[in-house]
């Protein structure tokens, strides 16, 4: 039984799978306040699966890119009952995350989430079925940088999409409906399971924040943020 924990991006929520199937799930609606917020989505989801904490087998947990503030409540959430219960996790990206989300077929499939300051993480996959294998590794990039890159066919979707000028696109990128830019926790808590089931699980302190770029305050010491990407 997977408890999956995400506040990555605008929205957020929870969710627990046992067997393949979602359970149960709470989506927590964009806004500040996840801190305060999250607990109470946990316990609603384990209340109406009538499952109790004994039961987990493991956690999931979105490890970012994202919001900053967002990315480390539920990280910090999940590495704590990860402790107190003894349980894997698994560190799932966001961007993947948004990509799994695609309808069943063969494309290339690039996730996009705004990174804010003018920048886009971006994340590239090739579908086949069921199955991503990735192309590009997360990174936060200018959309004129990210313009080139995009080669069709390709699906763009995710939040990051709305904020590329349609006439920008070349002939052959399809936009995903707007419905797909909120990413499931339930099937968070699937892809967890999948990979705790293939022995991927991380102890607590193995668990990183994947930010993709610099903070804010490393902008404002010096750090730049052209061309800074993940390479992982």
């Amino acid at each position: 039984m997977i408890l999956a924990l995400d506040t990555c991006l605008a929205g957020g929520g929870a969710a627990l799978a046992h067997g393949g199937k979602v359970l149960a799930q709470a989506l927590l609606e964009p806004g500040p306040g996840f801190s305060r917020r999250l607990l109470p989505a946990i316990e609603q989801v384990m209340h109406q699966a009538g499952a109790s904490r004994s039961e987990l087998t493991g956690l999931a947990v979105t490890i970012g890119p994202g919001f900053f503030t967002g990315l480390r409540v539920a990280l910090a959430t999940a590495q704590g009952m990860a402790l107190g219960l003894d349980l894997p996790v698994a560190g799932v990206s966001s961007l993947r995350l948004l990509a799994e989300a695609a309808p069943e077929g063969r494309r290339v499939v690039w996730s996009l989430a705004d990174a804010r300051r003018g920048l886009l993480y971006a994340a590239c996959f090739e579908q086949d079925g069921e199955s991503f294998t990735r192309r590009e590794a997360d990174m936060a990039i200018t959309p004129e940088r990210l313009l080139p890159l995009l080669e069709p066919p390709a699906l763009l979707l995710g939040p990051g999409a709305r904020l590329i000028d349609p006439a920008n696109l070349a002939p052959g990128l399809e936009l995903a409906p707007e419905a797909m830019d909120q990413p499931s926790p339930g099937l968070l808590a699937l892809i967890g399971a999948r990979r705790l089931a293939h022995g991927k699980g991380l102890a607590p302190h193995q668990l990183r924040p994947r930010y993709c770029r610099p903070s804010d305050a490393e902008v404002r010491f010096g750090l730049p943020l052209d061309d800074y990407h993940l390479v992982q």
